[in-house]
């Protein structure tokens, strides 16, 4: 019998969500999540910008920003 209990399957199948979630929380997707927002960003700041130049700089400002500061505060984490 199937259990569709959140709680129920996560104690019997307790290395498995520990596996998801550590694949989850893996640096890359949150990489990843950056980009695509920032990809986002420069979209829906389109037809905002008067320039250009300025549509392509605040999205790749935003993403650099952002991944910096998550390798700080990994670097922060590891050293505690």
């Amino acid at each position: 019998m199937e259990t569709n209990n959140k709680n129920a399957l996560l104690n019997e199948q307790r290395e498995l969500a520990e596996e998801v979630l550590d694949i989850y929380s893996l640096k890359v997707f949150i990489i990843l999540d950056l980009l695509l927002f920032s990809i986002f960003f420069g979209i829906l700041l389109h037809p905002l910008l008067p320039s250009l130049w300025l549509n392509f700089l605040l999205p790749l400002l935003f993403f650099t920003t952002f991944t910096v500061l998550l390798q700080i505060l990994d670097m922060l984490h590891k050293k505690s």
